[in-house]
């Protein structure tokens, strides 16, 4: 899913009308959403982070109160808790990358250190002479710290649906623009309407619903089962699908309005391309593609692209010479 969010679409980067009328670039960018969206997810992950290390080192604090020989335990809460601001950091920045290093590098190895001393710990209850009353008092305050855990947890992964959700409403709200602007040249939309239909109802509409529900089970199912691009077993394609509907319709105007043997034969050779990349859409489906598929659907597309500009600045070179 993440290498389609980051895909701009690849439409004709300057579409000219051949009746002396000039089309504007209406290639969706989505970059800047993309950078947004990026920030949205580090923020939610890191709650998720927060939470799971709030979770421990609550714990490790709890054992320490009733067990005084478990104090090796404040090394590991006092290192846990320095672990954060730096991710934070990270997280506020929207460096991905350097998120995705210091946990699995730093933080996540500190979590099974302080789980193993906690562990450890536990087994020398018994010697350290620790009562029923207390191992009791434990398990009240460990499921008072799982409850709180579950509900930060269960909020940090609908914070994640709504940062995809405003993602795909970012991205629909770019579509309808580009929509309006070729449908104001005379370029026939209903292709690019009915791939952003059904991608509305097959995954922004379901995940908002998800979210509505206030279920975070139901949230998350929708995160790992749906997207909007490519990666999940339900993958809808719509960068690919509204690109193609999109340069079907530009190729398909521009043969309506002139009658000059060679540019029909290079709109042939466009269309070719076009074809061949709605043949392999139409094999894949709503299933993810493998490597050469995704090459496949968007080299066509891109080779169609760049033929269109051609042909568009040819006869926009014609028309001004004429």
């Amino acid at each position: 899913m993440k290498t389609q969010m980051k895909k701009a679409y690849v439409t004709a980067a300057a579409l000219l009308f051949v009746m002396m009328l000039a089309i504007p670039a209406v290639a969706m960018n989505v970059s800047a959403a993309s950078t947004s969206y990026d920030q949205q997810v580090l923020q939610a992950r890191y709650d998720l982070v927060s939470a799971r290390v709030s979770f421990a080192t609550g714990v490790y604090t709890d054992t320490m109160a009733l067990v005084t020989n478990a104090s090796d335990l404040q090394a590991h809460v006092n290192k846990l808790n320095g672990d954060l601001p730096t991710l934070k950091g990270y997280a506020s920045s929207g460096d991905r990358s350097g998120f995705n290093s210091y946990l699995t590098g730093t933080i996540q190895p500190d979590m099974k250190s302080g789980m193993a001393a906690l562990a450890a710990d536990v087994k020398q209850f018994k010697a350290w002479g620790v009562n029923a009353a207390t191992i009791q008092q434990l398990k009240a305050d460990y499921q008072s710290r799982k409850n709180t855990f579950d509900q930060q947890t269960n909020a940090a992964i609908i914070e994640l649906g709504n940062a995809r959700l405003s993602y795909y409403n970012d991205v629909m709200s770019k579509d309808d623009q580009r929509i309006s602007q070729l449908s104001a040249k005379g370029i026939d939309t209903s292709g690019m309407q009915s791939a952003k239909s059904d991608a509305m109802s097959n995954v922004v509409t379901p995940l908002q619903s998800a979210i509505n529900s206030n279920n975070a089970d139901a949230v998350k199912q929708q995160l790992h089962d749906r997207c909007l691009g490519n990666g999940q077993p339900y993958s809808d394609h719509f960068f690919a699908k509204t690109d193609l509907a999109a340069l079907q319709a530009t190729s398909a105007k521009v043969a309506a309005s002139t009658d000059n043997a060679t540019i029909q034969q290079q709109l042939s050779d466009v269309n070719a391309k076009l074809s061949a990349s709605q043949s392999t859409l139409g094999a894949v489906g709503t299933n993810p593609y493998t490597s050469d598929q995704q090459n496949q659907v968007w080299n066509n597309l891109k080779a169609a692209s760049d033929g269109l500009k051609t042909i568009l600045k040819e006869l926009n070179s014609q028309n001004t010479q004429g």
